[in-house]
């Protein structure tokens, strides 16, 4: 385990995960703002490549957002590095049946805490499809500003940040 909130705890993928991740990716609710669909051939191949990032890149990668209390697989959570910008990039998506229920805003400010304070950065960003409601709810609740808009493979998208600096006392 990574780190855990009240009712969830994110951990690295395990070799037995690959079913559930590629029926997340391949989720129509979920393709309306990430990836098109994957075969399982390119599903296995993010997946293989991910196993080789966590030894050479942690806490880089993808991590799987399990509930406490079932042990079950309800999402995936990403920090990413760019080398185009200072900070860590955070993302996330829930499978559809735990949309609404405040899992995506617990996992981000428990992922707040645990990158400024564990892991020492200064400044945390997100980058979501301007017309995904949800997430910039999401975002906002947990201190986040929007910073700028831009077009993505024709998609209007919105960068959200927020610094250490800004964060009096972590959520």
């Amino acid at each position: 385990m990574i780190f855990e909130s009240e009712r969830l705890y994110v951990d690295k993928w395990k070799l037995r995960d690959l079913k559930a991740l590629h029926e997340l990716y391949n989720d129509p609710a979920i393709k309306e703002f990430i990836l098109p669909n994957l075969t399982i051939e390119e599903t296995r191949s993010i997946f293989e490549n991910q196993l080789n990032l966590y030894r050479s890149y942690f806490p880089f990668g993808r991590y799987f957002i399990v509930e406490k209390i079932t042990d079950r697989f309800i999402g995936i959570l990403l920090f990413k590095n760019n080398n185009k910008k200072e900070g860590v990039e955070i993302g996330y998506s829930l499978v559809k049946d735990e949309w609404h229920k405040g899992y995506a805003t617990e996992i981000v400010k428990e992922s707040i805490n645990w990158l400024f304070e564990s892991e020492g950065f200064s400044s945390i960003y997100a980058v979501t499809d301007c017309y995904n409601e949800s997430s910039k709810n999401v975002l906002l609740k947990c201190g986040f500003l929007q910073e700028k808009t831009f077009i993505e493979y024709g998609k209007k998208m919105s960068v959200f940040g927020l610094l250490k600096s800004d964060v009096s006392v972590f959520q």
